[in-house]
């Protein structure tokens, strides 16, 4: 793969994507315990009814403005980050890019720690102390499998991943009939008092968590065969898996008080090791494949000449690094309010340019120097609302920047 194939649309004789394989790309993607830590996050806070309640709005939501994202790569043939060269200037897709890049490999490494050290208390429940349950250990090799998964590239991708999630969801089914049916038989409160700025607070962090997949969401669809394929298995690959893993997230941290919902613990007990273990390193796999990758395809955005295999090795190598001094990981509520503050103003922007303001005639020019500074007023918009609010961020930003630049291109 060269920049080339990342800048020109992919021709439409070259499009190998069905609505299913992205239905599975995503659900894949979205299967993982990052998932369920942020269930794990709310869940306290707003108790099992009302974290639900936000889980089903927010994550259809959510999902739904992937697959507006999808759409437009699917149009265009062109990943997300090419596509925002016309609407915030090229130099600033390459900021997107950069700080794309950043908030990706920060996600593989926070995936990355969660995954080996779940795996490592499987395997110690095993087969007690032993070589092969030390977590760095489990850091190293699902690191360097994910890397070389994703040195093969997506067109490869399509019979593994058929095979790999397929699995992931039939283990993942099991463990959650025996999860629910232990957590069931616990007592229950239901009725959870939560105020407004409470449900906001949620609706906030699961909205920013789907907007956090958005700036990967085109580098996939630009293969799709159809957009409805591109629109309906994007949006439900993300949101169904949702449905699941928030919930989850949201019972164990409530019933069984786990550590923001990970219910590894609780599946131990219960004689699911080996489920456990399956679970992990395939959901580590198929999810972080899509995080090396689009860091990877963001990159090639800005070095024109840069080769992918050796980007996809030095992402690996940098993503299992700090994996083992695990940094983002000790600020993971933090880590996305940043997301939420960089990424919401442009995926934004981005939809509402290319659905709406393509069709209005203004000079390029114009329209990405208006995108830029939509995106600009946006971010500090976010900013600002969390730093004196601490909650909102997201759904704010979503609106005020919409509005923004569709005034400022009106008016001017």
């Amino acid at each position: 793969m060269n920049s080339s194939s990342v800048i020109i649309p992919v021709p439409r004789d070259r499009r190998f994507y069905k609505g299913i394989d992205l239905f599975l790309l995503w659900a894949g993607g979205n299967t993982c315990l990052a998932t369920i830590f942020t269930g794990g996050i709310i869940g306290p806070r707003l108790g099992i009814l009302n974290s639900i309640m936000i889980i089903l709005i927010a994550s259809a939501i959510g999902g739904f403005l992937l697959g507006l994202v999808a759409v437009l790569g699917e149009r265009k043939g062109l990943p997300t980050m090419v596509l925002t060269r016309n609407v915030v200037t090229i130099k600033g897709s390459y900021l997107a890019s950069i700080l794309n890049a950043i908030q990706l490999i920060g996600w593989t490494s926070i995936l990355l720690y969660a995954s080996a050290e779940a795996a490592s208390q499987a395997l110690k429940a095993l087969f007690g102390e032993t070589p092969i349950s030390n977590i760095m250990v489990w850091i190293i090799v699902i690191g360097v499998i994910e890397t070389i998964y994703t040195i093969i590239g997506p067109e490869k991708w399509i019979l593994y991943q058929r095979i790999a999630v397929t699995t992931l969801l039939i283990v993942l089914a099991y463990e959650t009939y025996a999860l629910l049916n232990y957590m069931l038989s616990n007592p229950i409160e239901l009725s959870f008092q939560a105020n407004f700025t409470d449900f906001l607070w949620g609706f906030d962090m699961v909205l920013a968590t789907a907007i956090s997949w958005a700036p990967l969401v085109a580098d996939y669809s630009r293969f799709a065969k159809t957009s409805l394929g591109a629109m309906f298995g994007t949006w439900w690959g993300y949101t169904i898996t949702s449905y699941v893993l928030y919930s989850i997230g949201v019972l164990a941290a409530v019933i069984t008080k786990a550590y923001l919902g990970d219910p590894t613990q609780v599946a131990i007990s219960l004689g699911l090791e080996m489920f456990v273990f399956i679970f992990i390193a395939i959901s580590a796999i198929t999810t972080n494949l899509l995080n090396i990758y689009s860091a990877v395809i963001s990159t090639m955005n800005v070095f024109h000449k840069a080769n992918y295999r050796v980007l996809v090795i030095f992402y690996g190598g940098i993503s299992t690094i700090l994996a083992l001094f695990p940094v983002f990981f000790l600020y993971f509520e933090e880590f996305l309010y940043y997301i939420g503050s960089v990424f919401v103003p442009l995926i934004a922007i981005l939809i509402t340019h290319y659905l709406y303001l393509e069709r209005i005639k203004k000079p390029a020019s114009k329209v990405k120097t208006i995108g830029l500074i939509s995106w600009i007023t946006g971010i500090s918009i976010s900013l600002l609302v969390v730093k004196f609010v601490g909650f909102g961020a997201t759904l704010i930003a979503l609106i005020i920047t919409s509005i923004i630049n569709v005034v400022l291109l009106h008016i001017t």
